[in-house]
């Protein structure tokens, strides 16, 4: 007798491709725990070890769309299609950068801009197919994020206690090298915490954890000092309400506002304890504190200056990190670094997709498209945050935006999805493997140039901090860039 074959199903390559993509948004959901937390111990820069692991799980995400892309289901397939304004975005993203002083680092960004592309376009995908599943999934991951973080701020707080001490910066960040880093994290999660304080179908003792974790977060955020989470969160609720209605929006709003409330009058019953002590605390409230631009006046005039100067293709992806400002290695204004960088027609392309999208999703909403508030609330406070900061230029924001603005398309998702295209699938496992190379390539060159470019910052503008871009010294140095390999 012959041996007996066993048979592979027609469906399994496509099971193995969907278990690969679930297991890949587990891993994300842990680098969002672990990063700004315990750190990975790899690297002594927290921002440095940040970008590479996100650099390790983009690479991943690219393998994996690739694999949905060839091997997954139609209908994933079609929703995996980037559209056509991305396309030009990217062609016009790639010609600055072949004309731009350090070619290597500006075909890094766009291609990290590729692998963070489809990071969002898998998210939505995966959340289109169980949409209630991804929006509990992500509301339970926020609260366990934030719940961390408080944990950890408590912990440090009573260390602060046993020795005596008052309350300073330290008590209060966590991962981060800047304050500003965690409230844009931060910010984003609140919409999710809230979520499960207000959902009458959870239980009873999550709802209540779930509005202590909040409170503690604004408790962090006053410590931190940081004004860009308040004006975002205002700002952004002001935004989203024409797009989820007054209800859904005021809901999620009133929940934060009380927190807010509460974690203010924390914060100040903390720090009151340790002052009757003796213990002077090095911490106020944002009131106390006087009222600057942080020098984002002078990265905004650069930004404009350059954008005046090269209208159509700007000065090139990550070329605003070549201006040798100790301020800045980017605008802290997303709008003004497309235009500054990408050029005013690619301005133009992202903010009529934006318009677009916004529009189809107020039409799902009023067709009974699932809902997820807290997600378009999250996009919206995003969107303002980075008027003001850097939030989706830094690894664990950008990363945590990226996973954000996915699931709000996934789950108000109501069109049925397209047909596959050959040549767009092609071309975008084309894309994808060259993305990652570029993004790869340049990590792993210029990670070992570190040490020289920050020994270069500290001997040109000593006494100032470093400023972060890609790395965490985010300026490109024209004495010896780093060459891309042969």
């Amino acid at each position: 007798m012959g041996a007996t074959t066993t048979a592979v199903r027609p469906d399994q390559p496509q099971r193995i491709a969907l278990v690969l993509a679930y297991l890949l948004m587990a891993l994300w959901a842990a680098y969002l725990l672990l990063a700004p937390t315990t750190g990975f111990d790899w690297i002594e820069s927290w921002h440095n070890e940040q970008r590479a692991a996100q650099v390790v799980l983009l690479s991943l995400t690219a393998l994996v769309v690739a694999m949905l892309t060839i091997a997954g289901p139609d209908t994933l397939r079609a929703r995996l299609q980037l559209p056509s304004w991305w396309w030009a975005l990217i062609a016009l993203g790639s010609a600055s950068a072949l004309l731009s002083a350090f070619r290597f680092a500006a075909l890094a960004e766009v291609g990290l801009v590729v692998l963070l592309s489809l990071l969002v376009v898998l998210t939505a995908a995966l959340a289109t197919v169980q949409p209630h599943q991804a929006a509990k999934f992500a509301r339970y991951v926020a609260l366990l994020i934030v719940g961390a973080h408080a944990l950890a701020v408590m912990v440090r707080y009573a260390a602060s206690l046993e020795m005596g001490k008052g309350v300073d910066l330290s008590v209060f960040m966590l991962g981060y090298a800047n304050p500003r880093f965690a409230s844009a994290l931060h910010a984003l999660l609140m919409p999710f915490v809230a979520a499960v304080a207000i959902d009458r179908n959870e239980h009873t003792v999550l709802r209540c954890a779930a509005f202590v974790a909040l409170c503690l977060v604004w408790t962090m955020n006053v410590g931190l000092g940081t004004r860009g989470i308040w004006f975002a969160t205002i700002a952004g609720a002001v935004l989203a309400l024409p797009i989820l209605g007054i209800r859904a929006t005021t809901r999620m709003a009133a929940a934060i506002a009380i927190a807010a409330v509460v974690g203010v009058a924390l914060f100040t019953l903390i720090t009151a304890y340790p002052a009757a002590s003796g213990a002077a605390s090095s911490v106020a409230l944002p009131t106390q504190r006087s009222p600057t631009l942080t020098s984002r006046d002078v990265l905004w005039s650069l930004a404009w200056d350059a954008t005046m100067s090269n209208p159509v293709l700007g000065l090139g992806p990550m070329q605003f990190a070549a201006l040798q400002s100790y301020v800045g290695a980017h605008p802290h204004n997303w709008p003004l670094q497309l235009s500054s960088e990408w050029g005013l027609p690619a301005l133009v392309l992202v903010l009529m997709a934006m318009v677009t999208m916004t529009a189809r999703k107020r039409r799902g909403i009023r067709h009974g498209a699932t809902m997820n508030p807290e997600a378009l609330l999250a996009v919206c406070i995003a969107l303002v945050y980075g008027l003001v900061d850097g939030n989706l230029v830094m690894p664990v924001s950008q990363t945590a935006s990226a996973l954000v603005l996915g699931l709000a398309v996934g789950t108000f998702e109501s069109a049925p999805p397209g047909r596959v295209c050959r040549r767009n699938a092609v071309a975008t496992v084309l894309m994808v493997l060259a993305s990652a190379a570029a993004v790869i390539a340049y990590a792993t060159v210029s990670i070992d140039d570190q040490e020289r470019s920050t020994a270069a910052f500290r001997s040109q503008f000593p006494g100032e901090w470093l400023v972060p871009r890609f790395w965490e010294q985010g300026l490109l140095w024209p004495e010896t860039p780093p060459a891309a390999p042969r």
